[in-house]
Formats: structure tokens, C-alpha cells, sequence
């Protein structure tokens, strides 16, 4: 299982990153840029191929190549690809430069990268739409839908759910307890049947993906206001595929409201970071915490990992769009700055802020993957 999660979390995140620089590419090709190299993976390179006076020209390795045309290569390290835009960093301004151009057309080209990975989350949105999204059901079971249950839409931290490994995304299928058992069918079976046996041991059957598992917990009669017994959150939900059109536009219309609920996430964590009250529920992951989360998904079925993939491009799209030195939001930034001074930001300047915007971003990640080992071990 192990393996197929990795390969699943490598092919999410080659997909992530090669959305995102094929619309660097594209549009700084079509704005007339040249780009000395565009890679699938990262290097160092195995082969590559170019064009030139009508004929394409392959070559092994990493040996430099001279030539005026794009070079195309596949590399070794399996994980998205990248540009290599023609004056982006050195500041050259020759024909074909990137710094040749004005700034509304490289801030296009910037930009191109995060629309990209907006994009991308539309139409993933839009495939799980058409193949039949797991929603939740207020009243009657639409008309077509399938895969109706009871499901388990969060399990809180130190609850004794948690120390019994429910996870997020498990269907209550039956519950027994002292010879008793009952079907489930509704979510008030689930909270009826538990408060009757209170500080007993329950033993859950449980639909995760295609596996049927029996879980033991016993739910507690003393409880935090809120949490319930077994520290769950409850929903019904059924899968309800939509004709291809509505699904384009359920699609699109769901990635607008997910950066808004993200966007309004991310400031009230900060807004209670500062007065001393972090929003709770909300946290950041790390690559650990990302693959724990992959293989979750990888269970529950390949319409989660498609749901899952535009959850993180969307978050790919907000987090690279943040005016912050290193990241694409920091380079518009730099261009605005431009804009209103009429010159641009020291080179110097520039490349000291983006190497200590970096090193911070280093410096997080290193600390986000600290406290995911943390709640593995």
C-alpha cells in the first residue's frame, strides 16, 4: 500500500508543479520570450530535443547545448518540470528577453503559473462533478444518485474515535454492542444507538474504500461541550453525477468558492495567531502530512485523489499568489513596485529578498514536517 500511496503522492505533485509551468511556457512563448529549456521532471537530464533549420536534433545527458530554439528534455527526478526563461534572472535585455518586455506582459507571464493551477482545479472539480461528487443530503436522496450512507466528515484530535483510527471519509455500515445491533441508515441511528450504550465498547462496521472493517471504541460519558461521545462529525451523503455541462459549471463555481473559504481560513488563523487565539480545526501540512493525507484518499478510491488534487491546487494557486520574496506573488510584487517608480527594484535588492524569503520558506517547511512527525510518532 505504501508504495502505490508514494507513487500516487509523486504523480499528484509532478502534476501540480507541470500545470503550473506549462503556463509559464506557453504564454511567455506566445508573448514572443524565448525559453532556453522546458523539462519534464527536474535534473539532472536524461535526453533532450530541439529544433532548428527544420530538423530536430536529439542528445543525451546534461551537456550544454547552443542554440537559439527551445530545448525540450525529460530528467531524472520524477516531480513536475520547469523553465528556464531566456533573461528572467540575469536582466539581459536582447531579443527574445524576458526583460525586454513591458511590465503588464511579464506580469502576465508570472501570473500564467498560478491561472494555470486555478485551472486545472476547475477541471478536476469539474471530472469529479460528472462522475458523481459525494455530497451531503439534507432531505430526500436525489433522483440517480448512488453510494447513499451515513459518513464520518471529521474525527477530533484525542477523541475516542481517533484512538480507535476512524478516519475522515469511513461510512457507518452497522453498529453492535451487548448482543444488540442496528443497520444504519440515518445519522440519528448513529447518535441514538451510542447514547444508549455510553462507556460500553461499540464495535463499528466500517466501509473505507472498497474495504469493510469492524472498529471497537467505546464512547465516554464525560465529553467536551461540542465533541460528542465519540468525537465524530456526521453527515449523509450520497453520490450524484451531473450531466457534463453542469458539472463544467458546478466545477468552476465550486474552485470560486474554495479560494474564498481558503483565503478567509488563512486570515482568521493569522488574525487569531495575533490576539492570542488560534482558529482551531485549521493546520498546515507538510510534505508528511500531505502523503499521510494521499493515502487516506488512495483508500477511499480514485475519485477522492482527484478531489484531493484540486484541494491542493487551489491551495498551490492562493499560496503562490501571496506577496512574498521567492514566490510568484513576490515578483508581482516587485513589478508594482516598478509600476508606481517608474524603475525597476535593484537586481541586488531582488535577489537577496528572494533568497531570504526562501531560506524562511525552508525554515517553515522544515518546522510543519517536524510536528507531522510529530503526531505519527
Amino acid at each position: 500500500m505504501w508504495f502505490i500511496t508514494v507513487l500516487v503522492f509523486i504523480l499528484i505533485l509532478s502534476v501540480l508543479i507541470f500545470v503550473h509551468e506549462f503556463f509559464h511556457f506557453i504564454t511567455a512563448k506566445r508573448n514572443g520570450i524565448r525559453v532556453e529549456e522546458f523539462g519534464m521532471g527536474l535534473p539532472p537530464r536524461i535526453f533532450g530535443f530541439y529544433r532548428e533549420n527544420g530538423k530536430t536534433h536529439f542528445f543525451w545527458g546534461n551537456k550544454k547545448i547552443e542554440t537559439k530554439s527551445t530545448v525540450y528534455s525529460l530528467n531524472w527526478i520524477p516531480f513536475g518540470g520547469f523553465n528556464n526563461i531566456y533573461g528572467m534572472d540575469s536582466r539581459i535585455k536582447e531579443p527574445g528577453s524576458f526583460w525586454i518586455k513591458n511590465i503588464g506582459t511579464r506580469a502576465k507571464v508570472i501570473f500564467a503559473g498560478v491561472m494555470g493551477n486555478f485551472l486545472l482545479a476547475c477541471v478536476l472539480f469539474s471530472i469529479v462533478f460528472a462522475s458523481g461528487a459525494p455530497q451531503a443530503i439534507e432531505e430526500e436522496v436525489p433522483e440517480g444518485a448512488f453510494d447513499v450512507g451515513i459518513q464520518i466528515v471529521q474525527v477530533l484530535a484525542n477523541s475516542p474515535a481517533e484512538s480507535a483510527g476512524i478516519r475522515a471519509g469511513d461510512k457507518i455500515i452497522k453498529m453492535e454492542s451487548s448482543g444488540e445491533n442496528i443497520i444504519i441508515e440515518e445519522v440519528e441511528d448513529v447518535q441514538n444507538f451510542t447514547n444508549q450504550h455510553l462507556d460500553e465498547t461499540i464495535v463499528l462496521t466500517i466501509q473505507r474504500g472498497n474495504e469493510s472493517l469492524e472498529i471497537s471504541v467505546v464512547p465516554r460519558s464525560d465529553f467536551p461541550e461540542g465533541e460528542g461521545p465519540m468525537g465524530i462529525a456526521l453527515t449523509k451523503t450520497a453520490r450524484i453525477p451531473y450531466p457534463l455541462h453542469m458539472a463544467v459549471l458546478k466545477g468552476c463555481e465550486y474552485s470560486f468558492w474554495l479560494v474564498g473559504a481558503t483565503v478567509n481560513a488563512f486570515f482568521e488563523m493569522i488574525k487569531g495567531a495575533i490576539i492570542g487565539q488560534p482558529l482551531t480545526g485549521v493546520e498546515l501540512a507538510g510534505p508528511i502530512g500531505i502523503g499521510n493525507l494521499v493515502s487516506q484518499m488512495v483508500t477511499l478510491g480514485p475519485m477522492y485523489v482527484v478531489q484531493f488534487t484540486a484541494i491542493l491546487s487551489i491551495n498551490l494557486f492562493i499560496l503562490n499568489l501571496l506577496p512574498f520574496p521567492a514566490l510568484d506573488g513576490g515578483y508581482l510584487l516587485f513589478l508594482l513596485i516598478e509600476k508606481i517608480k517608474k524603475t525597476p527594484v535593484k537586481q541586488e535588492v531582488e535577489i537577496l529578498l528572494n533568497q531570504i524569503g526562501f531560506a524562511l520558506l525552508m525554515l517553515l517547511m522544515i518546522i510543519i514536517t517536524f510536528k507531522d512527525l510529530q503526531k505519527l510518532f
